[in-house]
């Protein structure tokens, strides 16, 4: 039976991977190249992507040479030659939060001085040193140091993302790192490599302004896949732990349906997709969701990197819940309500400015990407198309959406309150309860976030909601959960004479919508709108857009009406469904 605690499950440190005997995906052969060279190199990955087992990966490489890396590439293909170094190992994370003992500029000295002393360097936290200009100072300018250190960086941005939300706290931070880089790069040559990780790459900051020569790998093609899975990884490295979940998941639910392959498709679909080089060369898996579903296959392909909080990064969490002193909203999150949108942008718009964090138009596109919620769908080198990876990413991507547009915090009460009442109306074909349903989702909304509600709109909020209910799957994907999705939905089915805006699939019927907006609740707009909905019904010839997809199914047309009024008059403006009726086609 396979040991799934040799999985590298919650590991960072790389001794610890390879003394355990763990399995370590071998990415040495970048790493040494990467090491060949002096730095500073900068680069940002989406939490969860293993940025830490590579900081600790350094830091073994040029602490103790090959001593940990035999049988690897960096050892078989002799990439390394070089001697060992004494590393400052600093890890930025620890600056998340206030501490109401210590300002951050005495937090920082303090583990500055610590990374000296774990090398053997005296202690200079009694000699009243103010600022990281002042310690480094004195430090290289003694006769302490008389070889060339390595400094390694982790999360270099945590204390400032941590802070959006308090701009005098996140201002004082911002001198002490840009005084302590620019300290750095005034005595580079006291260094023999520089790397320094994080989730976000700022742009026209002053943090970096020292480092005119620092090399940002985020985007570059070569290094595409130096974090994260590629799927020949995935499958030379964990091929005996695909096959264990197969079994485990036959015996869980006494079948025989769970095969390698299934297992592979199931896996791609939920945590593959994501590409960070600008020609979109490569992709790779989550690390983490991967070794969390090889690590409990019965658990099903849940969702890993959203249960962890690896979907809940600082700067994405700070920059939407500061949305109001933005002015941003549900404005420019509606657009987002598309769960298939994409986005084009320019790569060097991919790194915020830090000078537009007080400003209204402060971009959401490059907080989404970095934060791991948006990846590269397309890219020529210059010119980028984003949208969202995979199935796991929508989920999460609609939680935090459906919060922020609607102030709905308790997402498993919105689960338990709808899902049985909109399967029952489903199952029953009964459409006052499903007109019931509907607008218990719409009045879940923002009256500000309606007031910009057209029929697409209203029709990803449908979507939307089934996606949050964990009860959809797209047709011809894996079932999210391989214990049964229950409803199957697409939008937007097209032939040649015009396109369903929604259909929903379950049991024994499908459901096919077309929607209508009215402004006005007066009876003869309301049945204007539901003429139009009857007549393009007809028009676009639903009943063959559909005959492909009845197998044995009844076909039910609707015709859906909302009034949406934009202002209020003396009375609270409507926000409803007021017609859902059958509307029989021919097949």
């Amino acid at each position: 039976m396979i040991n799934v605690n040799k999985l590298p499950y919650q590991v960072t440190d790389f001794r610890v991977l390879i003394d355990e005997d763990r399995v370590y995906v071998d990415k040495t052969d970048l790493i040494a190249n990467l090491a060949l060279g002096v730095g500073p190199l900068f680069l940002a990955r989406p939490r969860r992507f293993g940025k830490s087992t590579l900081v600790s990966t350094f830091e073994e490489l040029f602490s103790h040479g090959l001593e940990k890396f035999k049988g690897l590439k960096i050892d078989k293909e002799n990439l390394w030659q070089d001697k060992t170094y004494k590393v400052l190992h600093l890890d930025f994370s620890e600056f998340k939060n206030k501490n109401q003992a210590l300002n951050f500029q005495e937090r920082f000295l303090s583990q500055l001085d610590d990374a000296f002393v774990n090398n053997g360097f005296d202690s200079y936290e009694d000699l009243n040193l103010k600022t990281p200009e002042q310690h480094l100072r004195k430090r290289f300018m003694s006769s302490e140091v008389k070889e060339p250190l390595v400094l390694l960086i982790d999360e270099y941005d945590a204390p400032l993302t941590s802070m959006m939300d308090d701009l005098d706290e996140f201002a004082i931070r911002q001198d002490v790192l840009s005084s302590f880089f620019l300290t750095v790069k005034r005595y580079s040559g006291k260094f023999r490599f520089i790397f320094i990780t994080g989730v976000t790459r700022y742009s026209h900051t002053a943090i970096f302004s020292g480092f005119n020569n620092l090399k940002d790998i985020s985007f570059d093609p070569l290094y595409g896949a130096i974090l994260g899975y590629t799927q020949e990884e995935l499958e030379f490295y964990f091929k005996d732990y695909l096959e264990n979940a197969a079994c485990v998941l036959n015996r869980w639910k006494h079948t025989n349906k769970y095969t390698y392959e299934f297992i592979l498709q199931g896996l791609k679909e939920n945590y593959d997709g994501y590409s960070f080089d600008r020609e979109c060369l490569t992709h790779v898996y989550n690390p983490w969701s991967i070794l969390s579903f090889l690590e409990s296959p019965h658990e099903g392909f849940d969702s890993y990197w959203l249960d962890t909080g690896g979907a809940q990064p600082s700067l994405l969490v700070k920059y939407l819940d500061s949305t109001d002193k933005k002015n941003l909203t549900e404005v420019k999150l509606k657009d987002y309500l598309n769960l298939n949108i994409t986005k084009r942008t320019l790569l060097k718009d991919l790194s915020p400015k830090l000078s537009s964090l007080e400003e209204d138009d402060f971009p959401i596109l490059p907080i989404l990407y970095q934060a791991g919620y948006f990846t590269i769908k397309k890219g020529n080198g210059r010119v980028l198309q984003l949208g969202i990876p995979n199935l796991e990413v929508r989920e999460a991507f609609a939680e935090i959406i459906i919060q922020k547009l609607t102030q709905y915090s308790d997402i498993d009460g919105f689960t338990s309150a709808y899902k049985d009442t909109f399967l029952g109306a489903l199952k029953n074909k009964d459409l006052d309860k499903l007109k019931q349903v509907f607008n218990l989702i719409i009045n879940i909304y923002s009256y500000r976030s309606l007031l910009r509600f057209d029929e697409y709109l209203f029709r990803d909020a449908f979507l939307f909601a089934s996606l949050l209910l964990n009860i959809v799957i797209e047709p011809h994907k894996p079932q999210k959960d391989p214990f049964g999705a229950e409803v199957e939905v697409q939008r937007e089915v097209e032939n040649s004479y015009g396109r369903i805006d929604l259909y929903l699939k379950y049991e024994k019927y499908i459901y096919a919508f077309e929607f209508k907006v009215a402004t006005s609740e007066s009876e003869a707009e309301i049945n204007r709108k539901f003429n139009e909905a009857v007549a393009q019904i007809h028009d676009n010839h639903y009943g063959e857009l559909l005959e492909g997809l009845i197998e044995n199914r009844e076909v039910i047309a609707l015709a859906c009406v909302i009034v949406n009024q934009k202002r209020a008059a003396e009375v609270k403006p409507l926000h409803k469904v007021v017609k859902l009726e059958e509307v029989k086609v021919e097949l």
